[in-house]
Parts: structure tokens; C-alpha cells; sequence
């Protein structure tokens, strides 16, 4: 086996999961260097009801990424709906479902959209992965083994709104990776694309936003403009968090922006309902918790047995 077969970045160990189509963009270069399995919670569809999912299932097939078996079953509505009138089972089959899959595929790598405040779709899918990779590393009991050692999945998260780049320049010690274009650090890991790739990505990215239209279309032109082309010539891998330091505890005092948002559209008789942090996102996000505490024990119970 090759030293990038082994790499936890580099070889085929690698799952993506992300909230909607149009997602894999910021990762464009890592997709196409490590082609990892894909899973896609809905299909994009948004407000308008307009999927996306065909545009980004072709972008992922061009790159060589392989389709996974959760890929754009619900649509927006679906899912918001799910979430104002706590229909919480489906959101517990996907986290079980999602556990499942990295145990079977052997995954060990799981990148994932992060918890920003923007949408809670985007949110929830932290929480899923972060849930479903605790419960793959306490509870199934499954022989991971790499090189003679046991290994734990690692969980990375992605920036999706606003500067590409981080606020601050690392500072850990950098070591490289089998593949010399990633870089891995203890708290984050670096893609850096070539002229080549970034002129791909640039073009890619401008073509699936102007197909899109919309409010995509806006984002994609607003990000270029703030940051400049050359911001997206890196791309950023950061590791989850540790527990009791969670994103979602900055919404227990102040309002994710999705929220705001809602309420503005409420009261332009855009949206009939706004999804709420507390009342909505929160109470899926602790039954997603209580999974972990529950498998938590009973994998320590087990271990105590003789």
C-alpha cells in the first residue's frame, strides 16, 4: 500500500459531508486530489424550489469524488419543516445512518460543513457528523487498525460564508502530508491548489452560481469582490472542536443570523414561520448529544467488563 493510500488525507478513507449542492465548491482542489465518498443531506432546492443537485453530481463525477448513499433525498422545505415541528426520527436515522457508513467504507477522515449561525441546515450538519464520528470511535466495537495501531476517525469542519482564509495565520508546527500540496496541522489542514487548479475552481465556481441565480449567484460575486480571486488558492480543513467548547453555545446568548434573517422575511410576509435557535435547532442538537452520551457509557461499561 502506497504512503498516500495510507494518509488519512490522501487516500480513499475520506468521506464529505455537506447541507447542499453548491458546497463542494469551496473544496474543489482537496475533492479532486483525494476523491473522497460524497454525502449530500438535501438537494438544494431552497425557496424557489430549483434542485441543484444535478449541477454539483456532475462537478463530483468530474473530479473523480464517488456518490454516497445520502444524497439529496429532501428538499429544503422538507427539512425545515422537520425542524419547526420536531419530526426529530429523521434526523436520528441520518446521524445512525452516517455512523454506519464510516464504520462499513472503513472511513477516516470526515469533513463536514461548520456551524457558522448562517443557516441551520448547515449547522445541523456539524452536529450529524461530529455525533455520528463519536459514536463510530465509542460504540461500534469495530477493529480499527492502521499500521498495527488503532486509530480514531478525525472530524474537520469547513468554512462556507464570508473570508476563505483564516482570521489569524497558523502557529503550530506544520508537518507535511504524502501529498505535498496538503498540509496538516494540529488544528487545521491546508489544500493549496496550483495556477492550473485555482483557474478551474474560479471558473467552476462562476458558471454552477450563474446557473443558479439567485441569492448563490450574489454570494459567490460578493465573496470574489470582498476577498479577491487569489483567497480561494487555499483551502482550509479545521478540526472539530473539543466538547464543552461547541459553536452552538454563541447562540445561547445572541441570535444566529438565520434567525434575524427569518424575522425580517416574516415581517416582509416572505416566510410564514422563523426557525428559532432555541426553540427549533437546539432541542435537535441535544437529542443528537444524548446519542453520545448514551453510547459514551455503554462503551465504558463494555470496557470495564471482564
Amino acid at each position: 500500500m502506497s504512503d498516500a493510500r495510507r494518509n488519512n488525507l490522501s487516500g480513499r478513507g475520506n468521506l464529505l459531508v455537506i447541507a447542499h449542492p453548491g458546497h463542494e465548491l469551496r473544496l474543489y482542489g482537496w475533492i479532486a486530489q483525494t476523491k473522497p465518498l460524497v454525502c449530500i443531506l438535501t438537494d438544494g432546492s431552497g425557496s424557489d424550489d430549483k434542485p441543484r443537485l444535478a449541477a454539483t453530481l456532475n462537478i463530483l463525477k468530474g473530479l473523480g469524488a464517488e456518490i454516497g448513499p445520502v444524497c439529496g433525498e429532501l428538499t429544503d422545505r422538507q427539512i425545515y419543516w422537520k425542524m419547526l415541528y420536531g419530526e426529530y426520527d429523521m434526523f436520528d436515522d441520518l446521524c445512525e445512518r452516517l455512523a454506519a457508513l464510516i464504520a462499513a467504507r472503513d472511513i477516516r477522515t470526515v469533513v463536514s460543513d461548520g456551524i457558522e449561525g448562517y443557516n441551520p441546515t448547515h449547522d445541523l450538519c456539524e452536529v450529524l457528523v461530529r455525533t455520528a464520528v463519536v459514536i463510530t470511535n465509542n460504540v461500534t466495537h469495530i477493529a480499527r487498525v492502521a499500521d498495527g495501531k488503532e486509530y480514531l476517525v478525525r472530524h474537520y469542519t469547513i468554512p462556507l460564508m464570508g473570508d476563505p482564509r483564516p482570521t489569524a495565520q497558523p502557529t503550530a508546527c506544520r508537518a507535511e502530508t504524502a501529498n505535498p500540496a496538503i498540509q496538516q496541522e494540529s488544528e487545521q489542514c491546508i489544500i493549496e491548489l496550483n495556477e492550473r487548479e485555482l483557474a478551474h475552481k474560479l471558473e467552476t465556481m462562476r458558471e454552477y452560481a450563474s446557473r443558479a441565480g439567485g441569492i448563490l449567484h450574489q454570494e459567490v460575486e460578493d465573496a470574489f469582490h470582498s476577498y479577491g480571486e487569489d483567497a480561494f488558492g487555499r483551502e482550509y480543513l479545521y478540526a472539530a472542536v473539543v466538547p464543552g467548547k461547541e459553536p452552538e453555545r454563541n447562540f445561547r446568548q445572541q441570535k444566529p443570523f438565520y434567525e434575524i434573517r427569518g424575522e425580517q422575511r416574516v415581517a416582509d410576509g416572505r416566510y410564514r414561520d422563523v426557525i428559532r435557535f432555541h426553540e427549533h435547532v437546539l432541542p435537535i442538537m441535544n437529542r443528537l448529544n444524548t446519542k453520545i452520551s448514551a453510547g459514551t457509557d455503554r462503551a465504558g461499561k463494555d470496557r470495564k467488563a471482564p
